[in-house]
């Protein structure tokens, strides 16, 4: 085996692409042969969560890609547009049996998230749009969001040429916000070029809805060249990482399920000798109260019983007993009224929304603060469905509660 250091490194992209570049023979051929060796010195007794661990493998990333980090500018990637979107896959791939790799994971990762017909899921760092696209064929609904624009304009292209229910739009891991709540969040192969994966996966967490859940595939999860995570050794994470200022990290298996489980999700782990992992975080551990359940816990002010609902009435108030260990309350609310409702929700008195919400079901979640009951009052405009639906309900209502999950 021949070392390298990051002395080395552009000779060693040069002549990788002399051999003809990544997937040549000649290239495999003399990858087998190198081993990088870090100059820089990282601690990995550190808090792999902390600040101090992450400058460290900033100062790694700095060694191998010879510039400063900036995701923006560097997590590109040059395609013919044109090329992609009349191909009969959107990677254009020249190997059906290289394909069929990427559609096993994808098609085990749906598998094992088993979203509802016609649900919600949210592609991040959707890349071509294979994954979208395999998640719009099997009756999703699917937004998809890239840091590249030109990935953007392929998905959407596609996606009308082929009718299929996709929207794709422009953004960054830690930018993208969305008032929808998803039902599916799915990573396929781009949540290790996060710097801080851990602060992505809290974010998505805030995205789902009240049953969601969030899926990963094809991700490096290994412990070969560190114990928590940090920017892969291989040859070919070192190229691209010299060559397009990509950022590519890994991380062991450990390290990735607490990661979700600061996020306030359970994390379940499959692993498959040809495809790798499909992670799946969700909300396992909550408790869910649904509306017949809260109205005989509770005690409550304000409210009408509609069977599978409780139904606000302009001011009202719940106040629940919560178990000890009790981190985080979810509200499963629904507007029907089909305009935005004015709402103020409160806890303990702490105001923790003050908004509109639009129609249709949204989850709101509340932190506990240790508290060991909780009083919520919640305030909306109130209308009358009669007047604005015409459906013979001449009540003043204002939002309607379905259940409370518990974490």
């Amino acid at each position: 085996m021949t070392p390298i250091t990051f002395r080395d490194l552009d000779a060693f992209v040069q002549q990788t692409d002399q051999l003809g570049g990544p997937g040549s023979a000649a290239c495999d051929a003399y990858w087998g042969t190198i081993t990088y060796e870090v100059g820089v010195a990282v601690d990995e007794t550190l808090d792999p969560f902390s600040d101090a661990y992450v400058d460290q493998q900033l100062a790694v990333y700095a060694e191998l890609s010879g510039r400063a980090f900036d995701q923006v500018a560097n997590e590109h990637s040059d395609i013919d547009v044109s090329t992609h979107i009349v191909a009969v896959n959107p990677y254009n791939h020249p190997s059906p049996g290289g394909l069929a790799v990427h559609l096993q994971r994808l098609s085990q990762a749906l598998q094992r998230a088993s979203p509802a017909l016609g649900s919600k899921m949210l592609d991040m760092g959707c890349g071509w749009g294979l994954s979208s696209e395999i998640a719009a064929y099997c009756g999703l609904n699917v937004t998809a969001v890239d840091i590249n624009p030109d990935f953007v304009r392929l998905v959407e292209t596609r996606a009308r040429r082929l009718n299929l229910r996709i929207s794709a739009q422009q953004g960054t891991f830690d930018g993208f916000s969305s008032p929808e709540k998803f039902d599916t969040v799915l990573f396929y192969e781009c949540l290790h070029h996060a710097l801080r994966p851990w602060t992505v996966l809290s974010r998505m967490a805030q995205m789902l809805s009240f049953d969601g859940r969030v899926v990963l595939a094809g991700e490096p999860i290994n412990s070969i060249w560190w114990k928590h995570w940090g920017l892969r050794l291989d040859p070919l994470s070192i190229y691209c990482i010299r060559k397009f200022g990509w950022f590519e990290s890994g991380w062991s298996a450990d390290f990735l399920k607490a990661a979700i489980e600061h996020a306030g999700l359970s994390c379940s782990l499959w692993e498959a000798p040809d495809t790798g992992y499909t992670v799946i975080g969700n909300f396992a551990s909550q408790k869910t109260l649904p509306a017949v359940e809260i109205a005989r816990m509770a005690t409550m002010t304000g409210w009408m019983n509609d069977v599978d609902y409780l139904t606000s009435t302009g001011v009202s108030t719940l106040a629940l007993e919560l178990h000890e260990d009790a981190r985080k309350v979810r509200l499963d609310l629904t507007v029907f009224r089909p305009a935005p409702l004015r709402t103020v929700v409160t806890a303990n008195s702490l105001e923790v929304f003050n908004g509109e919400l639009s129609p249709g079901q949204t989850v709101l979640n509340v932190d506990t603060n240790g508290a060991a009951s909780l009083t919520l009052e919640i305030t909306t405009d109130i209308w009358c469905p009669n007047t604005e639906i015409g459906n013979d309900d001449n009540r003043k209502i204002g939002i309607h509660l379905r259940a409370i999950g518990i974490i």
